[in-house]
């Protein structure tokens, strides 16, 4: 497979970006969406040389399939972490990392080379580049933006909220399909699948045919998701439909659900928080969405600083895993999960006082190309670490987004854990580029519509 190389001037200039803009984009040694173009010292994370083009077609590869190949299938683990050397690599682990080494002598970090495959459109580029120009500025105490659009909000973060905000809006594309199912594992090892779910969503933040004017116009709505329950029996038919906007404290966020057996849509004003996801049974909250969800108001958000960790990454195998091949009592088939160190950026959260939630404190680590949460530590309000977040990413190179199969839930509390959709076996993924659907289709009558039997 030959992959082209791209300069940070070339990129930008065939988006029309100006050449002050260029300039600013590439002050520092930093890409455009904020990551250092040069690797390591120690050479263990090379430099962005292009990453991925359009054009990567790896074996095995079938174009809107719902699944991506491995571009890099060849490559062999460089070494494997365990309970029994985990002390040489603690400086590199999580606290929930550590504590799945520690519990479960099933559980191993293998790690492989690191890639960086991200190669994103002149267009979200030209996008990034407005938005750190000063387009895009928090508002409302850091719990809403204004004037963000079309690619990363703040390629540098200077705060904790604004990071959170790269997390929120980060790139998946502008619409998508999800075909998959989600899997509760108890601490006996018990396994049951809890919902197949048909996963809907839009995202007009990234739609290329609106302004940024426009975007905002419309009321800033970053995500319409609609889920349909197709099985198991007793939820098939079920539904829920979310709305969310880039200023919640003037628009607060919706969701909605519909229940087969009385026929009717309602708001569902508890979901939110921590209250807990009906099919996770406990082991994943509503604010842990996407990693996370929702208003950023109940928890005080601080840059702790940056460091090279081992994350789950290039997730591909783990992207067609079937369910058999993948869930064990405890973790995640470690046979399909791939780790590599890359550069991280830390966010602590910290209940604020007289806010109530189940958790304390948070830890999110997000990764400098794809800012996106890839793990999450969480502590209960005694300090003991009591949940974690496993979100394992990968690159879809045809279609220059970010994707994900279910994220990883774990509750310490009772050993069990909890994935929010496995694809593999399934119908998978698909994200597109140009189709929009309209307002009707993301509305309390269109979930009805949708969802009786």
């Amino acid at each position: 497979m030959k992959i082209r190389h791209f300069t940070v001037a070339a990129l930008l200039a065939a988006a029309g970006v100006t050449s002050s803009q260029v300039a600013l984009a590439q002050s520092g040694d930093h890409l455009p969406w904020g990551a250092i173009k040069a690797g390591n010292k120690d050479g263990t994370i090379p430099a962005w040389e292009g990453g991925l083009p359009t054009s990567t077609s790896p074996a095995g590869f079938k174009k809107d399939s719902g699944f991506w190949a491995d571009p890099y299938a060849a490559d062999k683990p460089l070494y494997s972490v365990t309970a029994k050397n985990m002390d040489q690599y603690a400086d590199k682990l999580s606290e929930a990392t550590k504590e799945l080494l520690k519990r479960y002598p099933t559980f191993r970090v293998d790690v492989y080379p690191t890639r960086r495959p991200v190669n994103y459109s002149p267009w979200y580029a030209e996008n990034t580049v407005k938005n750190a120009a000063g387009r895009c500025k928090t508002i409302e105490n850091g719990e809403a933006v204004s004037g963000c659009f079309g690619g990363t909000p703040f390629p540098t973060p200077k705060t904790g909220h604004e990071a959170m905000w790269n997390l929120i809006l980060v790139n998946k594309g502008a619409s998508s399909w999800t075909y998959g199912q989600a899997w509760y594992v108890d601490g006996n090892g018990n396994k049951v699948m809890t919902a197949e779910v048909n996963n809907r969503n839009q995202n007009d933040y990234f739609r290329k045919d609106l302004t940024a004017e426009q975007f905002h116009a419309k009321g800033g709505q970053y995500l319409m998701n609609n889920n349909s329950y197709t099985a198991p029996a007793r939820i098939t038919g079920e539904g829920n439909l979310q709305r969310k906007y880039t200023n919640p404290v003037a628009m607060p966020d919706k969701t909605w659900g519909y229940t087969p057996g009385q026929r009717r849509t309602r708001l569902s004003p508890d979901a939110a928080y921590d209250f807990p996801v009906a099919t996770a049974a406990g082991a994943m909250l509503y604010d842990e969405i996407y990693a996370f969800s929702g208003k950023l108001d109940r928890f005080d958000w601080k840059l702790a600083g940056s460091k090279e960790m081992l994350i789950p990454y290039n997730g591909y195998k783990y992207l067609s895993a079937k369910p058999e091949d993948l869930l064990m009592k405890g973790h995640p088939n470690p046979d399909v999960l791939r780790w590599e160190l890359h550069r991280v950026t830390v966010v602590e959260a910290t209940l604020k006082p007289g806010a109530r939630h189940v958790v304390s404190k948070r830890r999110f680590y997000f990764d400098e190309d794809m800012p996106d949460a890839v793990v999450v530590d969480a502590w209960d309000a005694t300090g003991k670490l009591s949940r974690a977040t496993l979100n394992p990413c990968a690159w879809a190179y045809d279609k220059q987004a970010i994707i994900h199969g279910g994220t990883f839930y774990f509750d310490f509390g009772t050993g069990a854990w909890y994935n929010s959709s496995i694809l593999g076996g399934y119908k998978g993924l698909f994200i597109e580029t140009d189709t929009v659907d309209s307002d009707s289709f993301y509305s309390a009558e269109g979930l009805s519509r949708r969802t009786q039997r």
